[in-house]
């Protein structure tokens, strides 16, 4: 799947640059050089080593309120709040906008013209889709973001998936509220949301600073073996071949989605050169017994679905499921990938259940991906929501206790809580409520950035639509796993 790549925030580029050198390292060519960044502040894109610097952009440098200077005596300022201290202070010298979300979007709407002069850098014919890279907890991230999703989604006919880094339970209660705002306009607008929780990865021993690196390199390889799946030179050709149209498909449903992976060795044959003579005299099987078994597929993937899933939650809640191994495809057996795929039946209890394979000639080990959409229950969501509503002010909070469920929560399961009020017992929002909050993500520096409103009706018919329209961590990990970064910008 061809894919546009728009990185927000600090978290953002971080990501962009590591998805940029990952297809250069693999082969998958998936982007075409269809990449952009955003940043708030100058001194992130020092992080950017591979992105082209006519694809970095920054915005909002000549505005009054977004700081440029970074101060000496901090070389990381934004890493005080990600681990669970106080937010930077009124006349902190943290670059950009300084974690405020409303002065994220304030900006994006004043330079909406330079947005778009560089989107035209990016040609959208050459793609299937486009994604937008954020951390959820940041100010440009929520803020920027939000506007430039509002703008991709008026000028892309595509599907638009966000990449969203969910902030860990030691960050401050600010980002929570953040990123649970940052939820609200995402969700309803975007076709899907993949979070990132840097909770589920991130090692207690390390600060999460000094887990960035490694964390965004275990992302971006789940990223890439699902996205980037076919988009390699092809050396042989597959009857089941993953296609563009299977991800549209299993995605279509909306809301939320997470991502499994797992990998096995593959067992090379000793007498390879002389099975090939073999064959080539016709004096036995042109397809030889593959070592790698049915069994064996379908323990590999049952330990992509029990691995660290991009998004913790329970498998059973998801709506489609989506397969991909890659490989030798002497080793993919379709005896294999049928068991694989009746395993995800039992084991998610759907029947819509999509696979395909990459065949990978020069590979020596099985891959297998799996991809969860429209998962409902996420109980780090829950937990955000209530971070995000106990740190509201309380006028703020008794203003929105009227209303705790959005319109879209019977086709994604997406609750928003406030002060606690059982959503049984909650009021439905109504027609007016819903049309107040249309656009949630407008250009607008008000409703852009709040993002804490109802979620618009229309988005939940669009889901609807277009569901009508279309049909890991691992036991043995050979890729060590821990998730991207959430940024302060």
């Amino acid at each position: 799947m061809k894919l546009s790549l728009f990185g927000v925030g600090d978290a953002g580029t971080r990501l962009l640059n590591e998805f940029v050198q990952g297809e250069a390292d693999t082969g998958r060519n998936f982007t075409n050089g269809n990449v952009l960044a955003f940043n708030t502040a100058a001194e992130a894109f020092g992080e950017a080593t591979v992105i082209p610097e006519e694809r970095q952009i920054l915005i909002g440098d000549t505005h009054p309120e977004v700081n440029q200077y970074v101060d000496p005596e901090n070389d990381d300022p934004e890493s005080a709040p990600g681990e669970g201290e106080a937010a930077p202070s009124e006349g902190s010298t943290a670059p950009g906008v300084d974690g405020d979300p409303d002065l994220g979007a304030t900006v994006a709407g004043d330079e909406l013209p330079e947005i778009r002069r560089a989107l035209d850098l990016v040609d959208d014919t050459e793609v299937d889709a486009a994604m937008l890279i954020v951390g959820l907890g940041g100010g440009t991230g929520a803020g920027v973001g939000s506007v430039l999703l509002e703008e991709l989604k008026s000028i892309y006919e595509s599907p638009i998936y966000v990449l969203g880094v969910l902030p860990a339970s030691t960050e401050s209660d600010q980002r929570a509220l953040t990123a649970a705002r940052a939820l609200r306009t995402f969700v309803p607008m975007a076709d899907a949301v993949l979070p990132v929780d840097n909770d589920a990865w991130r090692r207690d021993a390390d600060q999460l600073a000094e887990q960035y690196d490694r964390i965004n390199e275990a992302v971006t390889t789940r990223v890439l073996s699902l996205f980037a799946a076919g988009e390699t030179e092809p050396e042989s050709v597959s009857e089941m071949r993953i296609d563009p149209a299977d991800m549209r498909r299993t995605l279509a449903v909306g809301g939320l989605a997470s991502i499994g992976y797992s990998t096995v060795e593959v067992e090379t044959d000793s007498d390879g050169l002389l099975a090939s003579l073999w064959r080539l005299l016709g004096l036995a099987d042109e397809t030889p017994d593959t070592k790698t078994d049915a069994a064996t597929i379908k323990r590999l993937v049952r330990r992509a679905l029990e691995s660290k899933l991009t998004l913790p939650c329970d498998i059973t809640s998801a709506d489609r499921v989506l397969l991909i191994l890659s490989g030798p495809p002497g080793d993919i057996s379709r005896k294999g990938f049928e068991t694989g795929r009746y395993l995800l039946e039992q084991e998610t209890t759907t029947v819509e259940v999509l696979a395909g394979d990459e065949p990978v000639p020069s590979a020596s080990t099985i891959t297998a991906t799996v991809l969860l959409s429209n998962v409902t229950d996420v109980p780090r969501i829950d937990e955000l929501q209530r971070r995000g509503v106990d740190h509201l002010p309380d006028t703020e909070t008794a203003s929105e206790s009227g209303s705790t469920t959005d319109g879209n929560s019977e086709d994604h399961g997406f609750e928003f809580r406030d002060g606690g009020v059982d959503p049984d017992e909650a009021e439905p929002a109504t027609e007016s409520d819903a049309d107040s909050t249309d656009g949630a993500a407008g250009s607008d520096a008000e409703s852009a950035a709040a993002a804490d409103e109802v979620i618009d009706d229309d988005a939940d018919e669009a889901a609807t639509a277009d569901a009508a329209d279309n049909e890991v961590a691992d036991g043995d990990e050979s890729v060590e796993s821990t998730p991207a970064t959430a940024d302060s910008e």
